[in-house]
């Protein structure tokens, strides 16, 4: 437990960084540390930061802030003592600078009342309080920065300190006397002490403080779990130098590796304010091929009682439709599922966001191209995430040792590649204790015959998803499933919410279920097509992948001249980022400007083929000049 609270209850930085500190402080806070300190901070953030932005956390007396602002930079700072921000703007109006000034206890007061920067420093302000606050202080110091924005935390190194560390010390000037006492607790890596100021005549005022002193590799760490990457690490305010054990104060530059705050990868259908002539962002058309199956699903589920009945079903004794669900799904995929094998979820979002927790501390391993939602989720939780490749896996794994690995089947190019290919994988995966999420959301095009699930029974570390989305177009059912060995199920349990599939949803998920294999027609119809839109898209010289005969979209190289291509075209296609995000949808409208992500190099361009008629005859006309 920490001692951050002060004998009467109030946190003791509150009342510690008063006058009576810093009539000792400035004697060690001199006119030259400060300007090599501003100037390092400056030298970092002019090549780092992208932008001018900065918050400066603890900024006490103003010492950096000000010198930062007079080198141009946009800044704010802010600090727990209402005494320092008062000299600070002195000193700021004397140096003839603009500072916007907060007073806030940066622990205790979430979310901070500011805007959005480029960057936040933290200079010797670190360790105040418990160690989950410091880990709260920098989530909330991730939350206010943009994606990419940088970080740089300044803090003492203990493995420096513990060696001229001593229970009393005195310094004495003309008119000044300040006598320390302090004691380190090892099992906490708490410094807690007093400090006995005597100035001149007046009487001697004592302040105490608590500050937990903290390793490199332990700021490390709470900097990864916040969600930053660490970049570089300095030594003692100089731009690239190593730091040693002897090394006094260590500079850390973390990034924000989050991608935005959008809660799920996402375009914003509701800004658009008007529709190109041909949408291949997605296929509408699907339901033209399931609607027979999808309505006696409805009909049967309704049949046995109404929808008012299926509203109230609420089953606290099985809170993860394991002992509905496991009869309907053991037929579904033709093996025996015992209940405590399957964990029913809102949809594969609801399941993902699951396994995110599951994957903390990390690192997690991704596929080049992946859906980027679990890596995503667990970046804010904390865990490192790292890019791989099909081909590279092995050795990823063996280097890495991550806590999951997430992989798509189908991958973004259409490889629908085979259970022995998993069971390779995730037996490799299983040798380094890697637990591996295969998302099978877009599997259910193959039919039920073709999917991984029955690998679960034979691998301890295997957990499949799917869900009633793709191809069943029911994804407003909120209806997914995992599946994997009763341990692992156990342990994802312990992290998934219970009752996360209403009645209603579940009943007609397991109604279109029991109907086994529906989407032959659509199968049909997509290699009836398919064919034909690659043909046409390679006649204007793209490079396109086709991937399985039975998925519903190709995929081409998103080069920027094919940009302006699919805009002539009046044509929207959805560009996939590296990670796999959505980042742009080219062909015209909103969100392809100038300065958009959409009009970058992207690797790929998902292309949905079109099923109906309609949709088919608007591509023939689109691409009539390539034949």
């Amino acid at each position: 437990m920490s001692d951050a609270c002060g004998p009467d209850g109030p946190p003791w930085y509150l009342t510690f960084f008063g006058e009576d500190f810093w009539a000792v402080a400035d004697h060690e806070y001199t006119a030259e540390r400060t300007a090599a300190e501003a100037g390092y901070l400056a030298a970092v953030l002019d090549a780092s930061a992208p932008g001018r932005r900065v918050l400066d956390l603890g900024c006490g007396t103003g010492r950096h802030a000000v010198s930062l602002a007079a080198r141009g930079f946009s800044v704010t700072g802010v600090d727990a003592g209402a005494w320092a921000l008062e000299r600070a703007q002195v000193e700021a109006v004397a140096a003839g600078v603009r500072v916007d000034w907060l007073h806030l206890d940066l622990l205790r007061e979430l979310l901070w009342p500011v805007g959005e920067f480029d960057a936040v420093v933290c200079v010797q302000s670190f360790g105040w309080g418990s160690d989950d606050q410091q880990l709260r202080l920098l989530q909330e110091a991730r939350r206010v920065l943009v994606p990419g924005g940088l970080l740089v935390l300044d803090h003492s190194n203990v493995l420096a300190i513990a060696g001229d560390y001593v229970p009393e010390a005195t310094f004495e000037t003309e008119g000044l006397r300040a006598d320390f006492r302090r004691t380190y607790r090892m099992a906490s890596g708490r410094s807690t002490g007093e400090i006995e100021v005597r100035r001149g005549d007046a009487e001697p005022v004592v302040i105490h403080d608590d500050v937990r002193m903290y390793q490199p590799a332990e700021v490390s760490g709470l900097l990864t779990r916040a969600g930053f990457a660490v970049e570089r690490v300095d030594a003692d305010f100089a731009v690239g130098r190593e730091p040693a054990p002897t090394t006094r104060y260590v500079q850390f530059l973390a990034r924000n590796r989050g991608s935005g705050t959008a809660a799920i990868t996402a375009w914003d259908r509701a800004g658009e304010t008007r529709s190109p002539a041909l949408d291949l962002r997605w296929s509408p058309d699907e339901i033209d091929f399931v609607r027979p199956s999808v309505d006696v699903a409805f009909r049967s589920a309704y049949d046995d009682g109404g929808l008012a009945e299926l509203a109230r079903a609420y089953s606290l004794s099985d809170p993860y439709a394991a002992d509905l669900a496991a009869p309907v799904l053991s037929a579904h995929f033709g093996l025996e599922l015992a209940p405590d094998m399957v964990t029913a979820g809102a949809g594969a979002t609801g399941l993902l966001h699951a396994c995110a927790a599951l994957a903390v501390p990390g690192p997690v391993l991704h596929v080049t191209g992946g859906h980027p939602d679990l890596p995503r989720w667990a970046a804010r939780l904390g865990a490192e995430t790292i890019t791989t490749r099909f081909e590279d896996l092995a050795a990823d794994l063996d280097r890495h040792t991550p806590s999951v690995l997430v992989l798509d089947r189908p991958t973004i190019t259409g490889d629908l590649f085979g259970r022995k290919r998993l069971e390779e994988i995730t037996e490799a995966a299983r040798a380094c204790g890697t637990t591996v999420v295969l998302d099978e959301a877009y599997a259910v095009y193959a039919g039920p015959g073709a999917s991984c699930v029955p690998a679960v029974a034979e691998h301890p570390n295997l957990i499949v998803l799917r869900s009633m989305s793709k191809g069943y177009c029911c994804g407003g059912l909120r209806a997914g499933f995992a599946f994997a060995a009763t341990e692992l199920t156990r342990r994802l349990r312990e992290i998934a919410p219970p009752l996360g599939v209403g009645g209603a949803g579940l009943a007609v998920a397991l109604r279109l279920l029991e109907q086994g294999d529906i989407f032959a027609a659509l199968r049909a119809r997509i290699a009836e097509v398919k064919p034909v839109v690659a043909w046409t898209l390679r006649r204007t010289g793209l490079k396109v992948t086709e991937g399985a005969d039975c998925l519903p979209w190709v995929t081409v190289e998103g080069e920027r001249a094919a940009s302006a291509m699919w805009e002539k075209r009046g044509v929207r296609v959805k560009e996939i980022g590296a990670s796999g995000a959505v980042v742009g949808a080219f062909g015209g409208g909103p969100g392809v400007g100038p300065d958009s992500p959409g009009r970058g190099h992207g690797p790929l361009c998902k292309v949905a083929v079109p099923l109906s008629e309609v949709r088919l005859n608007a591509f023939r006309e689109a691409f009539a000049d390539a034949g």
